[in-house]
């Protein structure tokens, strides 16, 4: 099979397609099946240099294209089989459609648009012209992961009782609590799509319920510890505090469609102090349970960082290499699928307004104080 060809936008010297998309693709079990061929930026400057910078990595050249007629330009060139869509949320809608409508199949970064509303246009909009939408949610893919999930799945342990997870994302982020990087202070925002209930808890959420399955019923309380956020690192015209969009604080209970009991309770802005827990997700089985924690002391994201299971008290031994190991796994299961293998085991576009439903009735039930059946 042919090289699979990768038009870029978003892919500059900084920032996530920099340090987690592009080196994903360049691990030796995806390394030979995928080419950058072309990319896109926001400025010509920025283009020329990263085309410059990625093409002595690859050692191949790159087509640099820059702004709103580069991402015209980027979709309809024929060198380009998949458009991989990294930039800021609120700007996924015109590239994401521009791609579909050119018949290109797309990566985009979960969350998929800024809004359920733009993630269910994607969704209608790829049925229609045919193509696949896939979506960053990494989370599922991990070793942990897919541990838990055989041993659930293998019906040892007997039935899913009840589960809780707990988790945070800590101060020294500097995204949701009372300092944000000025880089990133267009999070709090509304409307940007970019909400902590949305990244954060929108991941977890993903890996949580491919395990255990979908909600039945949910009801979520929210709250804002940290009404304003110091931007830091500012040499702009910003304030130097900004009011605070969004709840840092969630806490939900609700029942899978298996009958289990569920409780899940996320919280940002404190800092990592000795003896504070940044992840703990327990299922507690019929014959027995299950434990995930953090196999570092840093890791408190599933998605990003390698854990440890512990299967009714014993750890398990596990391969995992992080972040870049997850993510290699969609271009794996996308290659797989198109080499006509089968089913890609990536999370689609569908599964992606599946979770955006779910973080609505959230905030409806926090809005409402009332719990929503889903």
């Amino acid at each position: 099979m042919a090289q699979i060809r990768i038009g870029f936008i978003g892919l500059s010297t900084t920032g996530w397609a920099a340090i987690a998309l592009f080196p994903s693709l360049q691990v030796p079990s995806v390394r030979s099946s995928y080419v950058v061929t072309a990319l896109c930026t926001s400025s010509a400057a920025s283009a020329s240099t990263a085309a410059e910078h990625y093409g002595r990595e690859t050692g191949r050249p790159i087509k640099a294209y820059y702004g709103d007629d580069g991402i015209s330009q980027i979709v309809q060139d024929p060198d380009v089989d998949l458009v991989v869509v990294s930039i800021k949320a609120p700007t996924h809608r015109g590239p994401v459609l521009a791609a579909i409508e050119a018949g290109k199949d797309v990566f985009v970064e979960w969350p998929a648009g800024s809004s359920l509303e733009e993630t269910m246009e994607f969704q209608r909009q790829a049925k229609a012209k045919g193509v696949k939408v896939m979506v960053g949610l990494q989370g599922r893919h991990s070793a942990a992961s897919k541990v838990v999930k055989g041993v659930i799945d293998s019906g040892r342990l007997g039935k899913v009782l009840s589960s809780t997870m707990v988790g945070f994302m800590p101060r020294e982020s500097l995204y949701w609590g009372p300092t944000v990087n000025e880089r990133r202070a267009y999070i709090h925002q509304p409307g940007s799509g970019v909400s902590f209930a949305e990244i954060i808890l929108g991941h977890q959420l993903d890996t949580f319920t491919h395990i255990l399955g979908d909600f039945a019923t949910i009801s979520a309380i929210t709250a804002t510890m940290y009404p304003t956020a110091t931007v830091v690192g500012s040499e702009s015209t910003l304030p130097p505090t900004i009011p605070a969009a969004y709840p840092d604080h969630i806490a939900l209970s609700g029942m899978l469609t298996s009958g289990a009991l569920v409780s899940i309770h996320y919280r940002a802005g404190y800092p990592s102090t000795p003896g504070r827990r940044g992840f703990l997700w327990e299922i507690d089985c019929e014959n027995g349970s299950i434990r995930v924690e953090p196999a570092t002391e840093n890791g408190n994201l599933m998605n990003i960082y390698d854990m440890a299971v512990y299967v009714c008290g014993e750890r398990i031994e596990l391969e995992g290499s992080g972040l870049l190991a997850h993510l290699a796994a969609t271009w794996l299961e996308y290659l797989k699928e198109k080499s006509g293998q089968g089913e890609g085991a990536y999370v689609t576009i569908e599964e992606a307004v599946k979770n955006r439903g779910l973080l609505e009735a959230i905030e409806r039930s926090a809005r409402d104080g009332k719990s929503v059946h889903l």
